[in-house]
């Protein structure tokens, strides 16, 4: 018959069609020479034995191969074992065409809609998906970055930390949470973690304390626009207690100067400024508050950190007392964090991947209604066009493998007779986030 198989160690000799799918008998091509476990040669025939296992579907339909396999008995050892047959996978009852097949569409589909196009149960389809992404750990190594950042990300209801490398604007991993007890088991393992000289973050204590303990030599910065966006809550606080004294239309207006307030001084039109002003003269005290929103945004606009300390503390010293309730919080964060804060001034660094991240967190979180957060984390890690993005060419110095030492050169050489060449390799840092950050736009990953 038609080898419908096209399978090089599997003869097809029946197909039926039942119940929808293809089941195809077949037979093994090969015998073997030698006992897997004495290597010896004198094996004879023991019977057959039918089993059933699962292929790619064929002209749209789920299909299986019912193998007629033969059993052998070595007459020196008197272990059995089944004719050799390259195409069956080792683990599963299955093809190994399926499992490549598997492993190429689970970072694209559901496990469900898989299950139901090749009848397999569900937990199988995982079970591929999970030894697909160790194979690839395990393969993939990227860079550890000299700067590091974390962050976290709300995805399917859960705070999950984010690890970047801020100097390649690359997403390092994705954690499944943020425990501390967690995050100190993935730092303590981290490879070549003695690489990592900086680490930006929030004003999240767990985070600090991870780094202290697993990179004590690495310096902590923190990300200046999470304490910057305290002095911006304080305002809106303000805002919003003003608005509540005013009549409807009113508080319309003042809802409507929000981005006013929040926006720099320095980049309001002379017309902007009128409006707030004429606010500031009803509610001198929102006037106050926003006055002290600008001097502490200027704290970033000193040449170092000398100068900036210097500035927070004339600051400190310009707080009116009935304002002091309002910015406690801030006041607070900043002495808890002074070192941190101030660190920028020697390394002005961030975790400004603001509208990536944010378009991160959407897509991520409508992936999240058919995936699980180990699937949504290997897509995102391994995707190959973002990966490719946030991938680099570096020189490296290598030994000579071809070089063959002469006599002449063994004779003038004081060290031992190698040499060797400069070869380019390309170094992975991870997915570049801005090339993720589109492709989860544009919907890349919810073919």
């Amino acid at each position: 018959m038609t080898d419908i198989l096209q399978l090089a160690s599997l003869m097809p000799v029946a197909v039926h069609e039942q119940d929808g799918a293809y089941l195809i008998e077949a037979e093994g091509c090969h015998k073997p020479t030698r006992c897997a476990a004495c290597q010896g040669t004198n094996l004879h025939g023991h019977g057959t034995q039918q089993q059933t296992f699962h292929d790619t579907p064929m002209h749209g339909l789920p299909t299986r191969i019912a193998v007629k396999r033969r059993r052998y008995r070595c007459q020196s050892c008197r272990k059995t074992q089944f004719d050799p047959i390259a195409d069956l996978d080792s683990k599963r009852l299955a093809t190994t065409r399926l499992i490549a097949y598997l492993r190429h569409h689970c970072f694209r589909e559901t496990f469900a809609t898989l299950a139901r196009r090749v009848r397999m149960d569900e937990k199988t389809i995982r079970h591929v998906f999970d030894d697909y992404v160790a194979e690839l750990e395990s393969r993939i190594r990227f860079r550890t970055p000299r700067v590091l950042g974390i962050d976290e990300l709300k995805i399917i209801g859960t705070y999950r930390a984010m690890i970047t490398n801020v100097e390649h604007k690359t997403l390092f991993d994705m954690r499944k949470s943020r425990r501390k007890a967690d995050l100190l088991d993935y730092f303590k393992d981290l490879p070549d973690k003695n690489q990592v000289e900086w680490v930006t973050m929030d004003m999240y204590h767990v985070y600090r304390q991870v780094i202290q303990e697993t990179l004590p030599d690495a310096r902590i910065v923190v990300d200046r626009f999470h304490i910057q966006r305290m002095g911006n809550e304080v305002l809106e606080t303000m805002r919003k207690r003003c608005r509540a004294s005013l009549p409807k239309k009113e508080r319309l207006k003042l809802k409507d100067e929000r981005f006013l307030l929040l926006k720099r001084q320095q980049d309001l039109s002379a017309q902007q400024m009128d409006r707030l002003l004429a606010w500031f003269q009803r509610f001198p005290e929102l006037g106050e508050a926003h006055a002290l929103k600008e001097g502490f945004f200027s704290l970033w606009d000193h040449p170092d950190r000398a100068a900036a300390e210097a500035a927070w503390q004339r600051w400190l010293n310009n707080l009116a007392p009935e304002l002091e309730p309002a910015f406690k919080p801030l006041v607070r964060a900043m002495s808890n964090w002074h070192e941190e804060i101030f660190a920028y001034f020697e390394n002005p660094i961030t975790n400004a991947y603001t509208e990536s991240v944010n378009n991160l967190a959407k897509g991520m979180n409508r992936m999240g209604r058919g995936y699980s957060f180990e699937v949504i984390r290997a897509r995102m890690l391994y995707d190959g066009k973002s990966r490719k993005d946030g991938a680099a060419r570096e020189n490296v110095v290598v030994d000579d493998q071809n070089f063959k030492p002469t006599t002449a050169f063994l004779e003038r050489s004081t060290t031992m007779a190698r040499r060797t060449k400069k070869v380019q390799r390309v170094v992975e840092y991870g997915p570049y986030l801005p090339t993720l950050a589109r492709l989860l736009n544009e919907g890349y990953f919810d073919d």
